[in-house]
């Protein structure tokens, strides 16, 4: 058994489309996981990030899920001001295939956002586009005013700080701002009131303007109602002042790497939904490619001890580079928690990564190795593209904490929100067993097709084999 499964691990290692898969993994985790562990590093001393320590055990109050006015007024003004940000770089933020991504207006869109903009705000077109001369109390025309954090706090741009560049446009680096703590920092007291704008337009005309942005950037933009509620209606997603609830879940909760492994498990789930068919599809059709069935049809082995070796073998080297990936990052991250005396998960990413991407693997592989047996063609691939496709969880679903029995990836798109997750872990598991349970039916069921076709049945298209006493005969057409 350990020769055969050898010699298919082989196959695989020599299979161009198994490194797809990697590459795909990689990219993904450079550029999209990696990132955000250097980023949240790098900012140990931000009130917003979950690293942050607070010396006199003051954090943010905690906010309720319930919406309010004052939710209501945070959203309209916090999305207002990201929108004015976003049109000023010609960068929109959207969520098409559950990963973000940047689109870049035409000029007639960029009018139509503006004069949204202008009904929002009040403000003139030279000050929203960051054009405007000096006023004449002495601010800058072009600064829309301080950014305010739900939860308490305000980021204030500092005197002097800030410019403009070559295309005209207003630019403030994130060291130019600076965090004022608690509640008594806001938009009318702030150093820089006199550039900042009110809210021109009912909650109700707000979400209308955004339903339209929304239309016009592409499919879960930021702006769109689901996107808005997770940012800003208590929860997790927004990036506000930690408070102490969090602070506890993310060092005494998730151990600090528990966080980490959540979320690198969340940025490689897509991938994990679609390209580990090709790694078993093309183990399947090797033999019909170099015109071995009839070699490997009458073997004495069995169909059993054959497919099964065969998908564990594809399964295996699937997860291989899944879970050698963070490494690096583990170390990253068990250095930090050293220097500041924390307790890291060590296993943290393992156990992650077995629980929710493994059932995910089996199931895409069961799938295209059950087609795969039974059709010998590339079949399977396009229905894996068919369950990438309709498989996704939603968009409202990217906060985590929120499962159901047969979603096929588990989604957390955040650092926070271990104990919304610890609080439907029921649901969780019994998720992850189902996808496990539905994926050795499959393979079963792909044992069987094997021997009735190593019988000569099921047989699609002109040629069929008939077999004796593991010899080939005849050949029928």
């Amino acid at each position: 058994m350990m020769v055969l499964f050898g010699m298919e691990c082989k196959k695989i290692a020599r299979s161009i489309l198994y490194w797809v898969l990697v590459l795909a993994l990689l990219a993904v985790s450079l550029f999209q996981y990696e990132p955000v562990v250097e980023s949240e590093l790098g900012r140990t001393g931000d009130p917003n990030s979950v690293f942050y320590i607070a010396s006199n055990g003051d954090y943010a109050d905690e906010r309720s899920s319930i919406p309010d006015e004052a939710m209501e007024r945070a959203m309209m003004t916090g999305a207002t001001k990201r929108l004015v940000n976003n049109y000023r770089d010609n960068r929109y933020e959207y969520y098409p295939f559950g990963y973000v991504k940047e689109k870049t207006m035409s000029e007639e869109k960029q009018a139509v956002i503006l004069q949204y903009l202008m009904e929002l705000t009040g403000l003139s077109e030279q000050t929203l586009k960051g054009t405007a001369n000096e006023a004449a109390d002495g601010t800058d025309g072009g600064n829309i005013g301080d950014v305010p954090i739900s939860g308490g706090g305000a980021f204030i741009l500092e005197p002097g700080k800030g410019g403009t560049n070559e295309n005209g446009q207003f630019v403030a680096e994130p060291e130019d701002w600076q965090y004022v703590p608690g509640g008594g920092a806001s938009l009318e007291s702030s150093p820089q009131a006199g550039s900042d704008f009110e809210m021109q337009v009912s909650f109700g005309r707000f979400k209308e303007i955004m339903e339209q942005i929304s239309k016009m950037i592409g499919r879960n933009s930021y702006f769109s109602w689901t996107m808005l509620q997770l940012y800003y209606f208590g929860n997790d997603m927004e990036d506000s002042p930690i408070t102490e609830r969090q602070h506890w879940e993310f060092y005494e909760g998730d151990r600090v790497t528990g966080a980490f492994a959540r979320y690198y498990c969340d940025s490689i789930s897509l991938v994990a939904l679609f390209l580990p068919a090709f790694v078993i599809v093309d183990l399947m059709l090797r033999d019909k490619r170099r015109r071995m069935q009839g070699l490997t049809y009458p073997r004495a082995i069995s169909s059993a001890r054959l497919i099964c070796t065969r998908y564990v073998a594809a399964v295996c080297m699937a997860m291989l580079p899944i879970l050698i990936l963070p490494v690096r990052s583990l170390f990253v991250l068990m250095q930090y928690c050293a220097n500041v005396g924390v307790q890291a998960d060590v296993l943290a990413f393992v156990k992650y990564t077995l629980a929710w991407i493994l059932p995910t693997v089996l199931l895409v592989m069961a799938v295209s190795l059950l087609v795969t047996a039974l059709f010998q063609n590339y079949t399977a691939i396009l229905l894996s593209g068919l369950i990438w496709l309709t498989g996704k969880p939603t968009v409202d679903k990217l906060a985590g904490g929120n499962y159901s029995l047969f979603d096929l990836i588990i989604r957390h798109n955040t650092l926070k929100g271990y104990g919304r997750m610890t609080e439907n872990i029921q649901m969780l598991v019994q998720n992850r067993i189902a996808v496990s349970l539905v994926a050795s039916v499959l393979v079963g069921l792909a044992v069987l097709v094997y021997s009735i076709k190593r019988k000569g049945g099921l047989t699609f298209g002109c040629q069929k084999f008939a077999y004796h006493r593991g010899f080939k005969l005849t050949a029928e057409h």
